[in-house]
Parts: structure tokens; sequence; C-alpha cells
């Protein structure tokens, strides 16, 4: 599944990059959601070479855009961004808030 297809080009824009990763979300939490059952989780696939359960394969998707999470809030420090909370405030928000950000 490709929102730019198997030969697009690469987007030119922020804007595009998000519409784009929006639409393909939406579209594998759909597929999931309607297709998948607690018993498919178990059913094997091929992966990169390997037979994986398509409960693994899930759980490496979402540890893969963990680690993408961690990346992009490194690049926007880098980058003097404010990086926003998702799980809970981020460093940056503790102080609007009024406390202070826990030790690391």
């Amino acid at each position: 599944m490709s929102v730019f297809g198997e030969s697009g080009a690469v987007p030119t824009s922020a804007a595009a990059i998000a519409a784009a990763y929006r639409a393909v979300s939406s579209a594998v939490a759909e597929a999931i959601e309607s297709e998948w059952s607690d018993d498919s989780l178990h059913v094997m696939d091929a992966m990169y070479g390997e037979t994986w359960p398509r409960g693994m394969t899930l759980d490496v998707l979402i540890r893969h855009e963990i680690h993408h999470r961690g990346q992009m809030t490194v690049l926007m420090r880098q980058a003097g961004l404010a990086v926003p909370g998702v799980y809970g405030p981020s460093r940056e928000e503790w102080a609007k808030l009024g406390m202070e950000p826990p030790s690391v």
C-alpha cells in the first residue's frame, strides 16, 4: 500500500508527508479492525524471508513506529522546535503546566 505508488515521487512538503501518513495509517487500522480477529493473530505470514505470526508482525510495526517517534523527538529538539506531548507532557510542556520536569 502506497499513497504515492511504487514509482511515485518523494513528497516535497511536510504537509504532503503528514497527509500520506494519515491516509496509510487509517487504512491499516481499518483493515486490521475489519479483517483481523484474535484468532487471526496466530496466522503465519511470510515476512522478510521468515514466517511470523500476525500478532508478532503487529508488535514489530508498533515498535517500529515508537522508534521513529523517538527519532523525530531528537530531530525536533535539534531544530529548536517544541516537542508535543503524546503520552503525557513532553519535557518542554512541563514548564507550561507550572511544574518542574522529571529529572533524567
